[in-house]
């Protein structure tokens, strides 16, 4: 995975190839067109998780990244700033609640930090009191440098403002902020336009404030990023991601339920669109629809679940006979197939099994990503964990 040096370094030659291409069209040679943001192989999902009962996004190709929440509830105003209507918490108060968070969201230590502070975020204040706010956030970030050393930091904001961008220009200059965490959650009655159009001056601001830095907004598959809320249908969640890949470098994928029917589509959305993003697809000449006792994509821990999977040859050959591979699934999911071997199949034709998944009751994850697999073909089946 790039690291955020290397991310860097990317952004900063995409800027140089901009250059050459301008300067070969006004020299009246065919024009160049330069991507927009990295390509879609350097574009990472993250995600913001803890607790139990977590959907465990990272089965599907997602990075733990850690998110601090206004624990101080910080303030500010014309006279000075606050936490929680008082005085300031001390470097060593901060400091040792910055490492709870890190041990509460268990990402890596080189991993995304996000300092999630909304009532003093620059774009919302003004005056003296964007002032005060000013320098309370380079002190916080100083400090969260210091108790997270090997993480990046950034805050999530509204960036398509551009209140007091000189103020936040300074806060992504000199060693304090490391990427943008633009709020990119979408209104329910946002249309697919006005939402990009509201993203696209988002990242338009930060890219002028600070060309070389990451951006990684937050997305939610709910409306309003409010959780059990209605979901987005696939094809928006689709639309989501397919826009963020061509302008930013990665995205923060914040849910924390994904724990009824209600979310299958999003899920198996969610699991193909990461399946292409991180090269893990499904494969293969026969594709596998599974069928759980739901009649839906929730499955039931503590119990077995006969699952009925269909092979499809969906080649224009036939294919070869093959054998079911052995079930390996996420931990707590075990089973053996009914019928292992698979016939040759002409285009279009079909072969069935069953599959007695047991799921073990321990088993907390809310979803999990399996696989389903022949000696030629692999398919990802995605499922929720009620």
């Amino acid at each position: 995975m790039p690291t955020p040096k290397r991310r860097t370094a990317i952004a900063t030659l995409l800027r140089r190839l901009s250059v050459v291409v301008m300067s070969l069209t006004m020299a009246g040679l065919p024009s160049l067109t330069a991507p927009a943001a990295a390509a879609a192989e350097d574009f990472t999902v993250y995600t913001n998780e803890r607790g139990t009962d977590q959907p465990a996004l990272e089965q599907f190709g997602a990075v733990k990244s850690t998110v601090v929440y206004d624990f101080f509830h910080f303030t500010c105003d014309y006279s000075r700033c606050y936490s929680n209507g008082g005085a300031l918490p001390s470097q060593a108060t901060y400091e040792a609640k910055i490492k709870e968070y890190l041990v509460q969201f268990g990402a890596d230590a080189s991993a995304p930090l996000v300092l999630d502070f909304e009532d003093i975020v620059l774009t919302a204040l003004s005056g003296q009191a964007a002032t005060n706010a000013f320098n309370l956030w380079k002190n916080l970030i100083t400090w969260t440098h210091n108790a997270a050393p090997s993480a990046p930091v950034g805050m999530y904001g509204y960036d398509w403002s551009t209140t007091n961008n000189s103020l936040t220009k300074q806060l992504h200059q000199n060693g304090l902020f490391d990427f943008f965490a633009p709020r990119g959650y979408r209104s329910g009655s946002e249309t697919d336009a006005q939402w990009a159009s509201r993203m696209d001056a988002a990242i338009a601001n930060d890219r002028a404030l600070a060309p070389g830095q990451p951006i990684y907004p937050y997305i939610s598959p709910h409306y309003d990023g409010s959780p059990n809320g209605t979901y987005h249908s696939a094809t928006t969640w689709a639309h989501t991601l397919n826009y963020l890949k061509t302008r930013t470098e990665g995205a923060v994928v914040w849910e924390p339920s994904a724990n009824s029917a209600a979310a299958c589509n999003w899920v198996q959305q969610h699991s193909y669109e990461m399946g292409v993003i991180t090269g893990t697809g499904s494969s293969g000449p026969l594709h596998a629809t599974a069928t759980a006792p739901s009649g839906n994509c929730t499955v039931t821990r503590g119990t077995t679940n006969t699952v009925q999977v269909v092979l499809t040859n969906t080649s224009a050959l036939t294919t070869a006979a093959t054998q079911m591979q052995s079930f390996t699934g996420a931990p707590g999911f075990t089973g053996s197939w009914k019928y292992w071997n698979v016939p040759a199949l002409a285009p279009g034709d079909s072969f069935t099994t069953e599959l007695p998944l047991a799921i073990a009751a321990s088993q907390s994850n809310s979803t999990a990503l399996l696989r389903i697999r022949t000696g030629i073909s692999t398919t990802r089946w995605s499922v929720v964990v009620p």
